[in-house]
């Protein structure tokens, strides 16, 4: 693993004024209180005082002290002497005395500062190597979060190259771990076909691998029965039985995501334990996304059929829309007339009990032309008469009448016995 992954900004920033200190920040780390000012008023000469007061407010603002305290902006300088009640003039020739080291020593004691040693090491390594193996940060994030953690200790900084490698080492025993514990996870046999997911079979273009990450496109019924054979091809491998619980998910998510973006060829090119255990990993995500996306091509399916029943529905409903007026008409004749029939049955006793009936089980007869030019035959409310009237009966229906009818104007015509 490269070593040398600090950004150039990194480099200039870690122990280094990279721009002149705005109000907040000289206020934040350069402002002397009753006690600093009495104990840099302590240092013999005005250029010990000044400097003694810088190195002060440079431990505080950057968690280490510089090789020489003169390469502070003038600014920090200026505000510094401006609080003593000195000239900013005297302090230059302070970086080239041996005093800058005795007031280091006097500050680190009387504020608690403590110099980057092994225990401070071994904290900070094993710190590291927790947040490696539990997330996948990146190494420049992982950089400034030891920075961070080490000014908040008031553990002095170590050199940049220090740092780079305490991360670098954490990171690489993490990986190496999770490599080896992945690894051993499958049977002989299951690795076996793990390791074949990258080899492309004679006479086609992809590999198993390919095959089994690409996501359903075909949203039919044939979709469905293909995201539902990648399912079932993915849960072959076992990867549900294998207990991976000691492993953080972020961890597993991370190489799977690198199966998934990367060629089936770089993949295969991985060395050691890291090939296979990308594949675990592979088989042992898969499935629950795979089992997702059958899911949802299924569910969309359903949503096509759906609509279509339901645009199907419409259209026959708009077709029958005729009929179904034809037969309210006819179901309101029929409820006029039984309406009738309860209201008054005597004036209904001679007429013909189902003209509705007669209605819409004989269809009505075009009448001929003699009919039509005799202004003498009388309108007959049955029509037309299904055989010759005999005396007392109803013209459509032949019904005898049992006594004559109340009413000479009854609705079904009778001819009276002579």
């Amino acid at each position: 693993m490269p070593t040398n992954f600090p950004s150039e900004d990194q480099r200039r920033r870690c122990g280094r004024f990279a721009e002149d200190s705005d109000e907040g920040q000289l206020a934040g780390s350069f402002l002397l209180d009753q006690t600093a000012r009495r104990r840099a008023m302590a240092a013999k000469g005005a250029r010990n005082r000044i400097g003694w007061a810088v190195q002060l407010g440079t431990v505080r603002y950057l968690g280490t002290f510089l090789d020489n305290p003169e390469q502070v902006p003038a600014v920090v300088v200026d505000y510094v002497a401006e609080q003593l009640g000195l000239d900013p003039a005297e302090f230059v020739g302070y970086g080239t005395r041996e005093t800058r080291w005795d007031h280091q020593e006097q500050i680190r004691e009387g504020y608690g500062y403590t110099k980057f040693e092994f225990d401070q090491w071994f904290a900070l390594a094993r710190w590291m190597y927790q947040r490696a193996w539990i997330g996948s940060e990146r190494p420049t994030l992982l950089f400034d979060l030891a920075t961070k953690r080490l000014v908040d200790k008031k553990v002095v900084l170590p050199g940049v190259t220090v740092l780079e490698r305490l991360v670098s080492g954490s990171r690489e025993r993490a990986e190496k771990r999770l490599w080896a514990t992945l690894a051993a996870a499958p049977t002989e046999e299951q690795a076996a076909g793990l390791q074949g997911l990258v080899i492309v079979p004679v006479g086609k273009r992809l590999s198993e691998l390919d095959r089994l990450r690409r996501s359903p496109r075909d949203i039919t019924a044939r979709g469905v029965g293909k995201a539902l054979e990648r399912y079932e091809a993915l849960n072959a491998f076992g990867g549900t039985v294998w207990d991976l619980s000691a492993i953080p998910p972020g961890r597993l998510q991370a190489l799977v995501r690198f199966a998934r973006a990367a060629r089936a060829q770089a993949v295969s090119d991985l060395a050691g334990d890291r090939r296979l255990a990308t594949l675990v990993a592979f088989a042992v995500v898969m499935p629950q996304i795979a089992a997702d996306e059958a899911i949802e091509v299924f569910d969309l399916v359903m949503g096509d059929l759906i609509r279509s029943s339901s645009t199907k529905m419409t259209k026959q409903r708009l077709r029958t829309l005729k009929d179904l007026d034809a037969a309210g008409i006819l179901l309101r004749q029929a409820w006029i007339a039984v309406c009738g029939t309860a209201a008054d049955p005597r004036a209904t006793s001679g007429r013909c009990s189902t003209p509705w009936t007669s209605a819409r089980s004989t269809p009505p007869r075009r009448r001929s032309s003699s009919s039509r030019r005799s202004p003498t035959t009388a309108p007959s409310r049955c029509w037309p008469p299904a055989t010759t009237p005999s005396p007392g009966s109803c013209p459509t229906c032949s019904r005898r009448s049992s006594s004559p009818p109340a009413r000479p104007a009854s609705r079904c015509w009778t001819r009276s016995r002579s």
